[in-house]
């Protein structure tokens, strides 16, 4: 076995190599390494051990050989970084402002990180944009115990109100926060109801997470509501470019009626208009608001004021 600096670097060349060719046979692989199979099958076991104590497989770097081929689906961008364009780059400094109050001192990092892979032509216009991006009103103070919570596995106790009855104390299992139409919700298994359920953060009180811990389910996902099947009715009509209909057919289903030239059109609630607005505006101009004329309205003052004109 050679040095620890040859190792290093064949460690290093294997993983964005595997990424540029795929499916490369072990043989090829030792090859343009220039070791014998059997100590590249060595590199590659400990690959998998790359990650957090105490090192599960498949943490950072999920690389594998199959049918006497490499692969790897999990190669964190261990090659050339990512050139992100100023929309881009402002598209997920917003996602991070949501996220504000579960990630403490790290969200200003990651922004300095973020700006610094921006081409530098599009820097000042990033700059601009992001001075504008508000998404303060919208992150819950629950949200940053209940992210801890999920990642450590700990049961939280809290008071829930349903609508027309007091605070009722639950302890639940955590198991996924997510973000529709404006709210907060987490997933997770309610000890009280002994079921799943979803609960809204904003008629939470008095949360605290407990240290009694829990392994969640192989299938512990949230099941996302479908925002043309809500209470409400749904009266805003939508229209989607060919480039975001594959995505809206399979976040709505036989919801998302076809359109002769390959986009997609779907109806939905139209009672919340802050929440309208961002929606059709995440798209980035591959939607748009058809009616009614209030709506378009309400959308157009909002991509107004994005913009500052």
């Amino acid at each position: 076995m050679s040095n620890v600096h040859e190792r290093l670097r064949r460690l290093l060349f294997l993983v964005p190599y595997v990424s540029k060719h795929p499916g490369v046979t072990v043989e090829a692989l030792a090859k343009a390494l220039n070791i014998s199979r059997e100590d590249l099958l060595e590199e590659l076991d400990l690959l998998t051990c790359v990650g957090r104590p105490p090192f599960n497989p498949d943490d950072y770097i999920d690389i594998y050989v199959a049918n006497d081929r490499v692969y790897v689906d999990l190669d964190q961008r261990l090659f050339a970084p990512p050139r992100l364009t100023a929309g881009e780059a402002a598209a997920l400094a917003a996602a991070a402002e949501l996220l504000r109050p579960s990630t403490g001192d790290a969200l200003q990092s990651a922004l300095t990180k973020l700006e610094g892979i921006i081409p530098p032509a599009a820097r000042e216009r990033f700059r601009d944009m992001f001075r504008k991006i508000d998404a303060s009103a919208d992150a819950p103070p629950a949200l940053g115990p209940l992210t801890r919570a999920i990642l450590e596995r700990l049961e939280v106790t809290f008071g829930y109100a349903s609508p027309g009855r007091p605070p009722e104390p639950r302890r639940v299992r955590p198991y996924e926060l997510l973000s529709h139409r404006g709210q907060w919700y987490l997933q997770g298994f309610c000890h009280t109801r002994q079921d799943a359920r979803l609960f809204r953060l904003d008629r939470m009180e008095e949360l605290a997470v407990t240290p009694t811990a829990f392994q969640p389910p192989p299938d512990a996902r949230a099941d996302v509501p479908n925002p043309a099947r809500g209470t409400s009715e749904a009266s805003v009509r939508v229209r989607f470019t060919p480039t975001a209909a594959p995505y809206v057919k399979e976040r709505f289903g036989q919801d998302a009626r076809p359109l002769a030239d390959g986009g997609v059109e779907v109806r939905v609630a139209g009672d919340s208009e802050r929440w309208l607005t961002q929606w059709v505006l995440s798209f980035g101009g591959e939607a748009e608001v058809l009616e009614p004329a209030s709506a378009r309205a309400a959308v157009a003052r909002a991509v107004h004021a994005s913009i500052g004109s």
